[in-house]
């Protein structure tokens, strides 16, 4: 079947566009008033779709932009968090500069030991096979 599809998708678009040429040269008008309709078609079904959502959801038929929306808000606040948590390779760039005062360290800090796991051992059957008709 996809083999098919390759073949008769190209050659309808094909005689689509040697229809659209044919109309443009040999009837221009009509092939203007046809565009103009599709175009109004369109509109209109655009139109009814913006109403129909706009009373489902209780949103203004043509909102305006003032601001940013709210998923600009929540993607700028995400990467402004993801820079705040891990510097950037390009920031820790920095040129060498000559001064002494600028070439003390802080002091390290000592690595602390992280604390053990809680993981518990639970006893029981180990070995006893489950019965697969339960699952």
């Amino acid at each position: 079947m996809r083999s098919i599809m390759k073949y008769i998708i190209p050659a309808v678009l094909i005689f689509a566009i040697i229809g659209l040429g044919y109309e443009l040269l040999y009837n221009p008008l009509g092939f203007l008033t046809r565009i103009l309709m599709m175009v109004g078609f369109i509109a209109v079904f655009f139109l009814i779709y913006r109403w129909f959502m706009a009373r489902r959801y209780g949103t203004p038929l043509f909102p305006s932009q003032s601001g940013p929306s709210r998923a600009q808000l929540r993607k700028a606040k995400r990467t402004s968090l993801n820079r705040q948590s891990s510097p950037s390779k390009t920031a820790a760039f920095k040129p060498k500069t000559t001064n002494v005062v600028s070439a003390k360290k802080k002091p390290a800090r000592p690595k602390r030991r992280r604390e053990d796991h809680n993981l518990t051992v639970i006893e029981g059957k180990k070995n006893k096979k489950k019965n697969r008709a339960f699952f």
